[in-house]
């Protein structure tokens, strides 16, 4: 389901899940620094550091320093990382419309919980 995901993303988007997963917090939640996102994410800093350094590159966020700690990072979306965070959200939501059609609303409500549990355990 995962590459799935992921194909659909970079044919649709140009992104992947992991980029996708930065670009739908930035857009949730504002900016954040490095750090906040590997732990969000459950990533550590190398991981954050070359997703981030990519999505820059590509044009979906921005670094700078943050304005109270000079030596971390805050990451933040660019217009085009908010266009392509909505037509991402786009490709999610009908794969999920998909699946749930393929499973069947109980089904598909119950595999809902079961990774909501898994992904929320220890919260």
């Amino acid at each position: 389901m995962n590459r799935d995901a992921d194909a659909r993303l970079k044919k649709t988007a140009g992104v992947t899940t992991a980029q996708t997963a930065v670009l739908f917090l930035l857009a949730r939640k504002g900016e954040r620094r490095m750090g906040d996102i590997g732990e969000t994410l459950s990533l550590n800093p190398p991981a954050v550091t070359g997703l981030v350094n990519r999505m820059e590159a590509l044009g979906l966020v921005v670094k700078t320093a943050s304005r109270t700690d000079k030596r971390s990072a805050v990451v933040s979306l660019t217009e085009k990382g908010r266009a392509v965070s909505d037509a991402a959200d786009h490709v999610l939501r009908d794969l999920n419309l998909e699946l749930e059609a393929w499973l069947g609303t109980d089904d598909a409500d119950r595999l809902h919980d079961i990774l909501t549990r898994l992904v929320t355990r220890g919260d």
